[in-house]
């Protein structure tokens, strides 16, 4: 933009005609307008400025402009109104924080231009409130910090103007193996969709997916009619879905609005908006989920990896017991009947593994037939017992893919037990124990005492256990 100063060619509008609407143009516009004179203090302010930042229209004239800006915009607005007065004036729209009454912040579009009222000339600036632009600062933010989904969409929520129009803004999603979510700008909800049975506008918007407009609220049952009235909202209410591409349920957007104000699908702007930022930040979230699975996921089994596993342990905050299971006859698989067959009883073996241990236990694949079973704060009788259920799930006899037949593996374990936190020595230890049980006997359990023994004796049964220390 240019700037735009007083011009000596300028026509001049006869003031009986146009004086009120000159009047009405500035005191009754969205935008607000300020004068700063050549000290830097404000001289007139028009009565947008009284909603905007909450102070009357006295609280400003004679005031230093440095009294209402963010510190650390100041000396960027210094810089832009040097030179006013010897004829340059700022071009361009930047963006200012200026206070409000509350004690708080609001961020401003901010165009200048050098006026006159005949006598002396003044720094003319007008101000837009900007909500969408720090909305998407903060969505900005909040995905390159890996913030929650919750955290990313909020501020979406502001791309409305959704204060100033009186409306409310709800996001309803769904989050895989958490159920459904939703940020609202006051709205419950029963009135978001955030729900597996929701009300009728939401179910078909799902469905179809396709907007639903419903301006009489015929499709609320008068419970929610009459809950959408106690929050103020008696207009109508425009629902429109979201392709989530981590998701076969579409996020949802609700937008309420106020009959006196207009109508909801009024918001087309804003909902093109939102809709643009939920579906990108919808999809950002799952590559960012997909990379972390990838990261700490075996890509075969879909169990924890080798980093899972030892990032667990470095957090060091519980004690238990670590069994390392090696998985026994399993070579003679991929021998006869291949890899691809050797994979799948990979993959069935871990989710019996997994079925067997308690619901907290942690069961990483550390190697090619090597699983890991993390078992937090366990006794040792209950430690006992878990080995012996994953030897009886493993020895079940496992199909071979397109009827090949069947083939029957074992497992050899060691077990390790920490009385304080469990730890990468703890694992050492339950190595070492499946390192002397596989020499001596395959196929059994063999527990690691405090300092591992440099010869065959094998160390106790742990108390209560009933069992040798072979089995």
């Amino acid at each position: 933009m240019t700037p735009s100063d007083p011009s000596p060619d300028r026509p001049v509008r006869p003031d009986t005609r146009y004086a009120a609407l000159y009047a009405s143009l500035v005191e009754d516009a969205f935008d607000f307008m300020v004068t700063i004179q050549q000290d830097f203090t404000i001289g007139f302010v028009s009565t947008g400025i009284v909603e905007r930042l909450g102070r009357p229209l006295e609280a400003y004239e004679g005031v230093s402009v440095a009294d209402f800006l963010h510190p650390d915009d100041l000396d960027r607005a210094l810089l832009h109104m040097g030179g006013w007065d010897h004829g340059r004036t700022p071009g361009g729209t930047t963006t200012f924080r200026l206070r409000h009454t509350d004690g708080g912040y609001r961020a401003f579009d901010v165009t200048a231009a050098r006026v006159t009222d005949g006598t002396e000339d003044y720094l003319a600036v007008y101000c837009r409130p900007v909500d969408y632009q720090l909305a998407t600062d903060e969505v900005l933010k909040q995905l390159l910090h890996n913030g929650s989904r919750a955290a990313a969409l909020r501020p979406v929520l502001d791309v409305f103007s959704w204060e100033v129009n009186d409306s409310q803004i709800a996001i309803a999603w769904h989050e895989p193996g958490v159920g459904h979510q939703f940020v609202s700008t006051g709205l419950p909800q029963e009135l978001t969709g955030a729900s597996d049975e929701p009300a009728a506008a939401w179910a078909r918007a799902r469905a179809a997916n396709e907007p639903v407009l419903d301006l009489d609220r015929s499709l609320l049952d008068p419970a929610l009619s009459a809950l959408a009235t106690d929050l103020g909202q008696d207009g109508g209410y425009w629902v429109v879905p979201v392709p989530d591409a981590g998701s076969d349920v579409p996020a949802l957007i609700t937008v309420w609005s106020q009959p006196q104000v207009g109508r909801p699908d009024g918001h087309a702007y804003g909902v093109q908006m939102a809709h643009s930022y939920i579906e990108l930040i919808l999809r950002w979230s799952q590559h960012v989920q997909a990379l972390r699975d990838a990261a700490l996921r075996d890509p075969l089994t879909g169990l924890a990896n080798r980093k899972a596993l030892f990032d667990a342990l470095e957090a060091g905050t519980t004690n238990g017991a670590l069994l390392f299971c090696d998985l026994d006859r399993f070579k003679p698989v991929n021998d006869r009947y291949g890899h691809g067959a050797g994979d799948e009883v990979l993959r069935q073996i871990a989710r019996r593994i997994e079925r067997a241990v308690r619901s907290g236990d942690v069961v990483a694949r550390t190697g090619g037939d090597e699983f890991v079973v993390l078992a937090p704060s366990i006794t040792l009788e209950q430690a006992a017992a878990l080995a012996q259920r994953i030897r009886t799930a493993v020895a079940v006899p496992t199909a071979l893919p397109a009827g090949t037949g069947t083939v029957s593996v074992g497992v050899t374990i060691g077990v390790a037990h920490a009385d304080d936190a469990l730890s990468e020595a703890t694992l050492h230890g339950a190595d070492q124990a499946l390192v002397l049980a596989k020499a001596n006997a395959r196929g059994t359990v063999r527990w690691a005492p405090g300092p591992m023994p440099h010869d065959e004796v094998l160390p106790p049964s742990p108390p209560g256990s009933g069992r040798s220390s072979t089995e």
